[in-house]
């Protein structure tokens, strides 16, 4: 026989027989403990009633999050666990050299006897004409500068030195009537008009 735990409180009784009760007399009257932590009657108060209510849904809640983490890792793992594509890229380059470039000799230097010669004038005769006239045929015959081009030197024997062409009258002249290098020097004798040639 199992005996029945007694709720906190109250002391623990035996089972007995009740005690017989004289005819026309009430059994004494027993009160019964309120509903507890102990009750055996199955009833709960409105107060375990939202704490059990609540107990549950935090548990449920725990149950959940449980799942979802043990779920989730194998998931977030297998993610991990693969291994990145490789891709392997093959180029092909081709480089075209440029053609040889023919290297060109130097060309040699000319010679003397290969140079351009310059341009030839013909030089006037102008004997017994005042040397600034012999100055401007020179220039008009193809010399750059008639001036340039002449010496006069006094052959009257003074040794005087030759300044204004115009009184001067050219006894000699050389080259004269031939045609010469335009870079040729013209040498021009001359003497002071009234002068005689000598």
């Amino acid at each position: 026989m199992t005996v029945p735990t007694p709720a906190p409180g109250y002391p623990q009784q035996l089972d007995a027989a009740p005690a017989p009760t004289a005819p026309g007399s009430h059994p004494p009257f027993t009160p019964r403990p309120e509903a507890g932590p102990g009750k055996v009657d199955g009833q709960l108060n409105a107060k375990q009633k939202t704490v059990l209510g609540c107990g549950g849904m935090v548990a449920f809640f725990l149950i959940a999050a449980v799942v979802a983490a043990a779920v989730s890792p194998p998931e977030a793992k297998s993610a991990e666990a693969k291994p990145a594509p490789t891709v392997t890229v093959t180029a092909t380059v081709t480089v075209t050299a440029p053609p040889p470039v023919a290297v060109k000799a130097p060309e040699p230097s000319p010679s003397p006897t290969q140079e351009t010669a310059p341009p030839t004038a013909q030089v006037p005769d102008m004997t017994g004409k005042s040397g600034d006239l012999l100055v401007e045929a020179l220039k008009t015959a193809g010399f750059a500068d008639g001036y340039k081009a002449t010496s006069f030197h006094d052959v009257s024997g003074q040794g005087r030195t030759v300044l204004l062409l115009t009184n001067w009258k050219i006894c000699e002249q050389d080259p004269k009537n031939k045609a010469v290098p335009v870079t040729e020097k013209i040498s021009v004798g001359v003497v002071k008009f009234g002068e005689a040639c000598p």
